[in-house]
């Protein structure tokens, strides 16, 4: 089974822009979804984007 295009786009555009994302919203769906595997994507994607957040002000300041 393929995922649609729509969803993979939206995918990348989270990943490509990690200060475009409510990131509050990321773990409050994590912390409201009784699915324990969307449970897991939405920690992982939360993660991410704090992380991608934390390398850009750790470079802004830096240099």
């Amino acid at each position: 089974m393929t995922k649609p295009i729509k969803e993979v786009e939206k995918i990348e555009q989270l990943l490509a822009d990690p200060w475009a994302v409510d990131i509050e919203e990321l773990w409050q769906q994590e912390a409201d979804n009784p699915d324990p595997d969307k449970q897991k994507l939405f920690d992982a994607l939360y993660t991410y984007v704090l992380d991608k957040r934390q390398e850009d002000i750790i470079n802004e300041n830096i240099l």
